[in-house]
């Protein structure tokens, strides 16, 4: 009698399984950053990065105010995560802080704390 699938394929199976959950995940966190991101001219929106391994500190004053070209950056790094790897999602805008403690009309409640929770709250 022979295996239909090798018990051997079975790991790599469930680690590319993994990988395409954390895709979907760090997709998905950052789909509800950028759409629960206030916007006045796009450029806190714009600021959104996705980075693996380690965070990325520059800032570049950029704008983006439907976030689509945002959230397509960010996605094209997050195809490429790993289970068992770092992915950053953040934002190094001068005000960012400010606007997570409740300092616009727009997000009172913050961005990245609800889209986490969100996430986290979505696969339970």
């Amino acid at each position: 009698m022979s295996w239909k699938n090798k018990p051997s394929s079975f790991a790599l199976t469930a680690l590319k399984d993994a990988d395409q959950h954390v895709q979907k995940i760090v997709g998905e966190v950052l789909q509800q950053v950028v759409l629960r991101s206030p916007v006045m001219d796009g450029e806190f929106r714009a600021s959104h990065k996705v980075t693996l391994d380690s965070p990325d500190s520059t800032y570049q004053k950029e704008y983006d105010e439907s976030g689509s070209e945002t959230l397509a950056q960010g996605l094209k790094v997050a195809a490429t995560a790993q289970f068992g790897g770092l992915v950053y999602i953040q934002t190094n805008s001068p005000y960012g802080l400010a606007l997570e403690n409740g300092h616009s009309m727009q997000a009172p409640n913050g961005v990245y704390a609800l889209s986490f929770q969100y996430v986290c709250e979505k696969y339970k």
